[in-house]
């Protein structure tokens, strides 16, 4: 069965509200730790400009799968493997990196590796989004 996360369908348009004109000059992304994939079908389908990349621990590529392929969208690709903490990276051209509740789950060595692995990612002027319930 393919997997859903209500809280993606809640948060998609206020979050790309914000990542929009954030991403309107750049031309790909890398999602990482896309869950269900709901989010990537959702952006890659309203920013059609951009490849976004979906990517995530192995154990969750059967259902990111299920809903790339349903979207069947030119400009999505993935999933691909990416454990911050384990894989080696992709390596992918890419000009932002966007992540969405990921990192109050992971263990701080974990959010030490992803900040780490996007920082050697992006060229100089690329761009990080993060969303996730952060305390003010």
């Amino acid at each position: 069965m393919k997997p859903y996360a209500e809280s993606c369908d809640q948060n998609r348009e206020p979050i790309l509200d914000v990542i929009g004109p954030l991403l309107a000059d750049r031309s790909a992304v890398l999602e990482i730790g896309s869950g269900t994939g709901q989010h990537a079908v959702f952006f890659a389908r309203r920013l059609p400009h951009l490849t976004w990349y979906a990517s995530d621990r192995r154990e969750n590529h059967a259902g990111i799968r299920m809903w790339l392929e349903e979207a069947g969208l030119p400009n999505l690709r993935g999933p691909l493997a990416l454990d911050v903490s384990a894989d080696p990276w992709p390596e992918l051209a890419v000009d932002a990196v966007f992540s969405a509740n990921t990192v109050h789950i992971m263990h701080w060595p974990g959010v030490e590796a992803l900040f780490r692995g996007v920082g050697a990612l992006l060229p100089a002027g690329g761009r990080f989004l993060l969303y996730g319930p952060f305390n003010r």
